[in-house]
């Protein structure tokens, strides 16, 4: 199986008006599913979701991620979003 290091830009937005960026560097599989399927979905929850949020717990968040470097050139630039 292929993979392929990203360093991805998250921007961690929470209910109460608070904002942090962070910054994640991950080795993830390829190939990646087709947007829109069960697969991608399960895909970005498996390896991009778990690089998002700061530890705070109590209502609502979102998250935007952006792949800012990537080994695999179709993969940059890409972005996700998770929350509410």
């Amino acid at each position: 199986m292929s993979t392929a290091t990203l360093k991805l830009r998250i921007e961690n937005r929470y209910e109460d008006g608070m904002e942090v960026e962070t910054e994640a560097v991950v080795t993830v599989p390829l190939p990646l599913p087709d947007e829109g399927t069960d697969e991608r979905h399960d895909w970005e929850y498996d390896h991009i979701f778990p690089e998002t949020g700061t530890g705070w717990t109590s209502g609502d968040s979102w998250y935007d991620v952006e792949v800012v470097e990537s080994t695999a050139p179709e993969l940059l630039g890409k972005t996700f979003e998770f929350g509410y």
